[in-house]
């Protein structure tokens, strides 16, 4: 390998990259965008949810709509309350989408619970939208049972009183024969920012490396530099290397400038530990590998473009770059798993997030360092099987 050569291409192509508007978007504004989005939708705490509730009842339910508003998380209200004067009113505003839920009392339902008798409330969902509906059906539902609970205690409570005392225990679990004690253990909190900084160096393995190596290499042959280089005193070798070293270098400038962005933005304190960066150093020779490989492979840059979209698209997501893998369907969890980058940001988010040790991400570890030297080594034989055809 010859350093002169090697140097005299890197300066080569980080000039040439610094003149190309589209190449600096792709690998510098389109990340942070992409950031930008994902924190300004996902990354900050998640609001409390506030759920639009009528109701119609002919008799005075005061008592029991005062409790559902009276409900709080975190300081905030959980439910607003409509009041609606016919059942025909409250449905439409239902379908209208003006509330989410719509309660019909019945007559002599609050005769029927200060009595100890059954009763019970109709409750009216729409149901177009299946997540919402799913989240309102858990609030109310959560609410009624709690009642429920309560006032069964409350009605076992007065039987306890004409019953022994050594039969007021067994005559209470008939109100909650399990009750579920929460507790809490301080572990890592995450926040979301800090999984959409990792995706952000996700992408740029996924786009803007392999995008970078296989077209600029490309572009080499299809302007007959390479085919040059391969009677000078510089070996097509020194000119991989070359080239190789500049992409890392440029994404390496992009990961640190994403990375101060979300500091100014977001306020995310991310750099990633020396093992980490050694995650990141695999990572990268892998996307340039894949790259440089579909790219000797096809031969064309539109080709090229295309076959690294196809990959890349799909790997956006099951490769749990954007998504988180829990959020995976059974099928798809396998590539966020196994697949080398994928593995890469599994391992990255155990270091850096969760502060897990070296051994509890071995498995990671071992599947990208194969990954890149398995793909590497494909890498240049593709690149050696292009320069005997350019010299043919």
């Amino acid at each position: 390998m010859k350093f002169r050569a090697v140097k005299g291409i890197f300066i080569k192509e980080v000039k040439e990259f610094s003149r190309e508007k589209m190449a600096i978007f792709w690998v510098f504004i389109f990340p942070i965008l992409w950031l930008l989005i994902l924190g300004g939708i996902w990354g900050n705490e998640n609001p409390t949810l506030n759920v639009k509730v009528g109701y119609y009842s002919r008799e005075n339910v005061s008592w029991i709509i005062h409790a559902i508003e009276s409900v709080e998380v975190n300081g905030e209200r959980m439910f607003t309350i409509y009041h609606y004067s016919s059942w025909e009113g409250g449905i439409n505003a239902l379908k209208k989408g003006k509330i989410d839920a719509f309660l019909v009392f019945p007559n002599g339902f609050t005769v029927n619970l200060t009595k100890g008798y059954p009763t019970y409330v109709e409750v009216y969902y729409d149901k177009s939208d299946p997540q919402t509906y799913q989240i309102v059906k858990g609030a109310i539902t959560g609410f009624f049972t709690e009642l429920s609970s309560r006032l069964q205690e409350e009605r076992l409570n007065m039987v306890g009183k004409y019953v022994p005392r050594n039969a007021l225990p067994y005559i209470l679990g008939f109100a909650k024969p399990v009750t579920l004690e929460e507790k809490t253990v301080e572990g890592t909190k995450v926040t979301p920012m800090e999984f959409y900084v990792t995706s952000f160096i996700g992408i740029q393995f996924l786009f803007a490396t392999m995008l970078m190596m296989s077209s600029s290499v490309l572009e080499e042959i299809e302007k007959g530099t390479l085919r040059r280089i391969a009677s000078s005193p510089a070996s097509p070798w020194d000119f991989l290397i070359g080239k190789m070293s500049a992409t890392f270098a440029i994404i390496l400038v992009s990961i640190f400038t994403g990375l101060a962005f979300a500091f100014l933005a977001f306020h995310v304190r991310f750099f990633p530990s020396p093992l980490g960066w050694v995650v990141i150093v695999l990572a990268s020779i892998f996307s340039m590998s894949l790259g440089l490989a579909i790219g000797m492979l096809t031969g064309s840059i539109k080709t090229t473009n295309a076959v690294v979209n196809l990959i890349s698209m799909p790997l956006l997501f099951f490769a749990a770059v954007v998504v988180p893998e829990s959020l995976l369907p059974s099928w798809a969890r396998p590539i966020a798993k196994y697949f080398p980058l994928g593995a890469a940001l599994k391992a990255l988010r155990k270091l850096e997030i969760y502060h897990l040790s070296v051994s509890e991400v071995r498995v990671e570890l071992l599947i990208v360092t194969l990954g890149a030297l398995m793909m590497l080594a494909v890498a240049l034989f593709s690149y050696r099987w292009r320069i005997r055809r350019l010299s043919a």
